[in-house]
């Protein structure tokens, strides 16, 4: 049963300190699937709206465009109370959005919970964000349960039967969990057999006791258990990786009218009326079974559907509640609807059973008699995890990444995993608190705490209210003048002395500079009161949060082996040394807030298990963080964001002198936004980096109404793209072979033919030639970014100790070298040696693994490639650009056998080791920026097969090659003489590619077309729903060809078209930018001048006029007619 409504706020602040009772959990879907209008029936609950708002209000979404737009666009927490038999429980709700452009939004609400109810339309089915919101829940390691919404749609829309419902409920179902079962599959697959045996001890335990706790709650007798067991029906696995509405995980259900139901749920009102064991018909109600009543016995058997018979769920549960909707929507029979109440035991007020609203009607019938709120309140404190159940692996998983061992930690550390687990509200406790993100809150929605009078009061002064000593004082003043006046009229001073001119003005201006200042302190406090705060949405995961406690705000980058100095040291001495540590901040918590949707409630305290808004934070916080009462805490481990910023703009304000204001407002605007990026460019541009079209257009809406309140400019999207090289084309693009005599005749082609670049100059000699990448090998690249970077940092260092060393004179020779600094270099080495050894020992063995195989998978790719790149993977000098980008520099010097980026840290002796890194920058640089738009590269290879220093000679005598020459011009060497390379190859640009989702009515498909191909897209995949007349369309489009995408599909096929934009891949553009007819065939087609639009040279000249990059524009295209003004 829920709370009383008068009864659920007060009662919210009691239940805060009971872990075992606190479910946190989020609502997640994809876009339009129920979301809202599920959270608005669980806020009716407890008494924030009625019952009659709900599915209407949408009382999650306060802003303005979300109300507008119909979407949800940030993921908000409320607080609710839940009444068993067994006690109270609170209720932590997050309502997140299902927009791709703002699935950051969610992964910040999924961190803070333990579980998530994951909703479904049955309309539409498993759709993209489905997936994705699934697989965030996977690798959060919280436990799901499902509501399958919708379902009046089936019965309305679809005019679907009984029968055919039942099917289509179970094949949305099925689709749901053969995604779950591919999710398990990859990762058990991943795991080593030591964590898949740990997993499964620990789940072993946990299913123990909730049989042990079942059993003594069940009500099943042995008799039953005899006479089920006789009728063949095989016992279901009590594993919870599947939904299975007869284990209780999924709730039937349609928001929008207020109703839904378990399987429990009818099998305790028909087990009486049927005279039936109850966990008999909780296992049959959905399946194939069916009741049979030969032999004058009834019985459950299974085949339903090969005999043709209908299952238990359509006869009992879909047939009486199409038998709802028949008579309320469909005939609209008053007499029976009242009928039908009383049947069902609902009392319909007089004022809705007048109503002409027949839907209205439909819902007070249905709340009232399948409760929505109740059945899914009972799933969650049934079949989701309490807040004091964190298990061992989560909590290893929140405090050490992926790629470090936990036991590198300190051991102070290594004791916080027991207060996760215990996750108590004592004192004596540590407090770990993680904030997930930043909001903010007009400082006029937040309780009054009389802080505007206590600044006021600091300031002081004329302007503004009166301080306490000031008010006293005036107090006196008064006092004392009352009594002068009365000891002139005991004096007998009969006679009225009226006042002077100068008095009279003097009494006029006090009053004016009264009346001013008090319009100036009215006005203060409104400007005070508009203000925006900001508010941590942060949860407490051990000890006790208070008002005003000061605490360790620790960074992203905090690492608690360099903090554990300061645990011995006082307050006054840890403020001291604060300033050697850049990750650590000591603040002071201003107030603690109790989120109720679009209110707030003060608390005093808030215990371990509690989702809370916290104030006094903003000066300390960008995105996240982590709060702990002591530094040997370890920072919680980085957000997973589903959706890459993509889609970047240059922002700029109308009027210049705003530009203070607006670099303030970008500030804001990163500290609140867990997704967007902000940078300032080299040019001296302020870029901001968003998700999509959506994101982009809330960005620049928050950015001039809340944070920095100036009209601004943006520009066109600054949509990234990459270079790259092909092999040479076999076909022109006419698709005719290059052959006989259709050649090319208009260019010979003088340059090498393996694109061999060689430079031979006073610095040495280089030799080296640009080769494309498999696509395997580059795919690979891209995927495994993160391990390239650990294998860059971690991998061979070459330094040099050069033992030439030995043949200079012990005195300081010419060039300044002595054997002293070259002892003070070689110990700088070793150092840096040490160092990179010490980096690899922190990798735990998983990293490890996961390297090997990495390295194995390209080793394989490039054998599957061609028989020339045979040990290439044994050849890596270095990944690029930032070292762990998708292009390579293959080492094949044979004077310098320098050891691979994949071994053991080592010293060399080599002269070109001095230059290693040198070299290496180079090929950084060259691979960061590319000749035709100084984009990056991808998927190039630079193979370098010769490299020799030239030696310098002095005074007759040729002295070592390396000394003479300075690193930069080793740099400068090898980023031009990579570039050349690049450029003798044939150069193309990648554009990057959205995966659009479309759901789209067959009326309509004709026109969605055109308008994809219009803008360069293609369409990939395409099928129609089963059961409904909707298509959904999977097609690729250009990122750059994007931007208003969304309203050109609406308004083309009037609103049918629904799309979903997310980043998918890179594709290389097939057009050569410097394309001109060539060929014979080419010729013949297109003539010596090509009209043609080239679609990469577009693009190019775009990124260039931006970046103002010399551009090869004919500013008069045609000039055989003289054109005059006259004319």
């Amino acid at each position: 049963m829920v709370v009383d409504q008068g009864d659920a706020p007060g009662q919210l602040p009691v239940l805060m300190g009971k872990p075992h009772n606190i479910r946190n959990l989020c609502i997640m879907a994809h876009v339009d699937h129920g979301k809202t209008s599920l959270a608005d029936a669980l806020v009716a609950s407890n008494g924030l709206i009625t019952q009659r708002q709900v599915g209407r209000i949408r009382y999650m979404d306060s802003r303005k465009d979300e109300i507008e737009r119909g979407i949800t666009m940030k993921s908000s927490c409320v607080s609710l109370a839940y009444n068993r038999p067994d006690g109270a429980y609170l209720i932590n709700l997050i309502d997140s959005p299902g927009h791709v452009d703002f699935s950051s939004e969610v992964s910040t609400a999924v961190r803070l919970c333990d579980g998530t109810i994951i909703v479904v339309d049955v309309m539409e089915g498993v759709c993209a964000q489905t997936k994705v919101v699934l697989q965030q829940a996977w690798m959060e390691n919280i436990r799901p349960v499902l509501v399958l919404n919708k379902i009046d749609r089936l019965i309305l829309e679809t005019k679907l039967s009984p029968v055919d419902c039942y099917y289509h409920i179970a094949q949305v179902l099925e689709q749901v969990n053969a995604y779950m079962a591919e999710l398990f599959n990859t990762a058990v697959l991943g795991k080593t057999s030591e964590e898949v045996e740990r997993r499964q001890k620990a789940e072993r335990e946990r299913k123990i006791s909730e049989k042990e706790r079942k059993a003594s709650e069940s009500e099943e007798t042995p008799e039953a258990q005899h006479i089920f067991a006789d009728w063949g029906i095989d016992p279901i696995d009590d594993s919870e990786l599947y939904f299975s509405p007869e284990q209780g995980n999924v709730i039937f259900a349609s928001a929008y009218d207020g109703w839904g139901f378990g399987i429990h749920h009818f099998a305790d009102q028909f087990s009486a009326k049927l005279g039936m064991n109850k966990a008999v018909l909780k296992k049959t109600l959905w399946g194939d079974y069916y009741i049979t009543t030969k032999g004058g016995q009834k019985k459950i058997v299974s085949g339903a559907r090969d005999k043709r018979k209908n299952p238990l769920f359509v006869t009992l549960i879909l047939e009486n509640l199409y038998r709802v909707y028949d008579t309320v929507m469909v005939r609209k029979d008053k007499n029976e609807t009242e009928k039908l109440a009383e049947v069902l035991g609902v009392q319909i007020p007089l004022s809705i059973s007048k109503s002409t609203d027949m839907r209205l009607k439909l819902n007070f019938l249905c709340s009232g008699w399948l409760p929505l709120a109740p059945a899914v309140l009972e799933m969650v404190v049934e079949h989701l995890p309490s807040a004091a159940d964190i298990s061992e692996d989560r909590a290893t998983k929140l405090m050490c990444s992926a790629t470090q061992r936990f036991d590198s930690l300190p051991p102070e550390t290594q004791k916080l995993k027991q207060a996760f687990m215990r996750c108590s509200s004592n004192e004596k406790e540590p407090l770990i608190a993680y904030v997930s993100k930043m909001f903010h809150v007009p400082r006029k929605h937040l309780p009054e705490d009389g802080s505007f009078q206590k600044n006021v009061i600091i300031q002081g002064g004329s302007q503004g209210l009166l301080s306490e000593e000031e008010v006293a004082t005036r107090r006196e003043d008064i006092r004392r003048r009352k009594d002068a006046a009365a000891t002139a009229v005991n004096a007998g001073s009969n006679q009225e002395q009226p006042l002077t001119a100068e008095e009279i003005a003097e009494l006029k201006k006090q009053r004016e500079t009264e009346l001013e200042n008090k319009r100036k302190a009215e006005e203060d406090k409104r400007k005070w009161m508009e203000e925006e705060v900001f508010v941590a949405f942060a949860r407490v995961f051990s000890g006790t949060l208070q008002a005003g406690q000061k605490v360790y705000v620790l960074g992203p980058k905090h690492d608690p082996s360099t903090a554990l100095s300061l645990v011995a040291l006082s307050s006054e001495e840890i403020e001291g040394n604060l300033k050697e540590h850049t990750h650590i901040h000591i603040c002071q918590i201003s107030d603690i807030y109790l989120l109720l949707g679009r209110e707030f409630e003060r608390l005093k305290c808030a215990g371990a298990g509690t989702v809370v808004g916290i104030t006094g934070l903003g000066e300390y916080i960008i995105k996240s963080a982590t709060l702990s009462s002591t530094p040997a805490m370890p920072a919680f481990t980085e957000l997973t964001l589903s959706a890459t910023p993509i889609l970047r703009v240059a922002v700029e304000p109308h009027d210049p002198r705003d530009l203070p204001k607006l670099r303030s407002g970008l500030k804001l605007l990163n500290q609140a936004d867990p997704c967007v990026q902000v940078a300032l460019q080299n040019s001296g541009e302020y870029v901001i980096v968003t998700a999509g079209e959506v994101h982009l257009q809330r960005c620049v809406d928050d950015l001039q109404e809340r944070y920095a309140r100036v009209p601004v400019r943006i520009s066109d999207p600054i949509v990234p793209f990459r270079e790259t090289i092909i092999p040479p084309p076999t076909v022109d693009r006419l698709n005719e072979a290059i052959e006989g005599e259709n050649i090319n005749t208009r260019k010979v082609d003088k340059s090498d033919p393996l694109g061999m670049v060689e430079v031979n100059g006073r610095l040495g000699k280089l030799r080296c030639r640009a080769v494309p990448l498999p696509d395997a090998v580059t795919k690979l690249l891209i995927q495994h970014e993160a391990l390239l970077q650990l294998v860059s940092k971690a991998g061979a260092v070459v330094t040099d100790i050069p033992n030439v060393q030995e043949d200079v004179d012990s005195e300081v020779d010419e060039n300044g070298i002595s054997r002293q600094e070259d002892g003070k270099q070689s110990f700088l080495q070793v150092a840096a040696l040490s160092k990179a050894l010490e980096n690899r020992q922190k990798l735990n063995q998983e990293t490890f693994k996961a390297i090997t195989d990495v390295k194995m998978l390209l080793d394989k790719a490039f054998k599957a490639a061609d028989q020339k790149w045979e040990n290439a993977v044994d050849e890596i000098w270095s990944f690029g650009p930032n070292g762990c980008g998708p292009n390579i520099l293959l080492n094949r010097i044979q004077s310098y056998p320098r050891p691979s980026l994949w071994e053991k840290a080592t010293l060399i002796d080599s002269p070109l080791a001095t230059y290693d890194t040198n070299f290496v920058t180079g090929f950084q640089i060259a691979t960061a920026a590319g000749p035709l738009c100084e984009e990056p590269l991808m998927g190039v290879c630079f193979i370098i097969e010769d490299w020799s220093l030239a030696p310098t000679p002095n005074n007759g005598e040729e002295q070592l090659p390396s000394l003479g020459i300075s690193s930069g011009q080793i740099i400068s060497l090898s980023k031009d003489t990579l570039r050349k390379a690049f450029e003798q190859q044939c150069q193309r640009l990648v554009c990057a590619m959205y995966s659009c989702v479309i759901s789209v009515t067959s009326e309509v498909v004709g026109k969605m077309y055109s308008v994809i191909n219009k803008r360069q897209g293609r369409i990939v995949d395409g099928d129609i729903t089963e059961g409904s007349t909707s298509w959904n369309i999977t097609a690729y489009l250009p990122v750059i060809e994007s931007m208003n995408f969304a309203n050109e599909l609406r308004k083309s096929t009037s609103g049918e078209a629904v799309p979903q934009l997310v980043f998918s891949h890179w594709e290389v553009l097939d057009i050569d930018p410097f394309w001109e007819p060539q060929t014979t065939e080419e010729l013949m087609h297109w003539g010596e001048k090509s009209d043609s639009g080239n679609v990469p040279r577009k693009y190019i000249n775009a990124v260039r006029k931006r970046k103002g990059l010399a551009v090869d524009e004919k500013i008069v295209e045609f000039a055989e007619k003289q054109r005059t003004l006259k004319k």
